[in-house]
């Protein structure tokens, strides 16, 4: 069963109202009618099972059928830090991310990410990005869509990892310590940040700022990932590690 964003204002008591892109994928995309059901999330989370009522060419009220509380927070709250990757390989991370459960996403710009994006075009991609997560969370059936920064410079991008108590840059110069040597320092943390530079890695000056900034270095093996598989791989192996503690 389809899952859409319904907006909580839009709900009043047992009765719903869906309107623009949403209601236009519901009715001339995958043509639903009056009587069919679907699913759908608010912004806070809260999830329901609802019946069309009736539908017009732009718009359709709906009966709530069922309702339920957000799903439950990660235990561990995981920050995920990008470097801006070429071409569409942001819309990537942010879709495997969401799916993955990442509560919050932050890309930022360093001194060797290729794509230089001006102030519009930084808006641009962050309204694209949000509606990426947001139909990454209505595809996997979650409420939960993570909170996506704007560009950040490396530096804000590090002062806004400041809040997480543990904190990991994944550096491919560092071969004496592996993630698992890194997490098992973090007995009892609340929340993790995660380091991942764009195409061009990190320069040695970077790393030692994020160590100043409280990250520990950390590789992924002997291999050299790309920057999306680097961002997933380390993101899927932490949350597991906290899930299993």
């Amino acid at each position: 069963m389809p899952t859409f964003f319904v907006d909580r204002r839009n709900i009043s008591g047992d009765t719903a109202v869906l309107s623009g892109t949403e209601a236009g994928h519901m009715l001339r995309t995958l043509r639903l009618r009056a009587g069919d059901a679907f699913f759908a999330f608010d912004e806070a989370g809260n999830r329901y099972r609802m019946r069309i009522i009736e539908a017009t060419s732009r718009s359709l009220r709906a009966e709530v059928l069922e309702s339920s509380a957000p799903e439950p927070p990660p235990r561990v709250p995981i920050t995920l830090l990008v470097g801006l990757p070429k071409a569409d390989k942001m819309d990537f991370i942010l879709t495997k991310a969401t799916e993955l459960g990442c509560s919050r996403v932050v890309p930022f710009r360093s001194s060797r990410t290729i794509p230089r994006l001006d102030a519009q075009d930084a808006r641009k991609r962050l309204l694209r990005w949000e509606r990426v997560a947001l139909a990454a969370a209505k595809q996997c059936g979650s409420g939960c869509v993570p909170d996506i920064s704007p560009l950040l410079s490396y530096p804000d991008a590090l002062r806004a990892a400041a809040s997480s108590e543990g904190r990991i840059i994944f550096y491919e110069g560092e071969a004496k310590s592996g993630l698992k040597r890194a997490l098992s320092g973090f007995a009892g943390i609340r929340s993790v940040a995660l380091l991942v530079g764009p195409e061009g890695g990190f320069s040695e000056d970077e790393v030692r700022d994020a160590e100043r900034s409280g990250f520990l270095r950390a590789g992924l093996g002997t291999r050299i990932l790309r920057v999306e598989t680097a961002a997933i791989a380390a993101l899927s192996m932490v949350t597991y590690h906290f899930e299993e503690d």
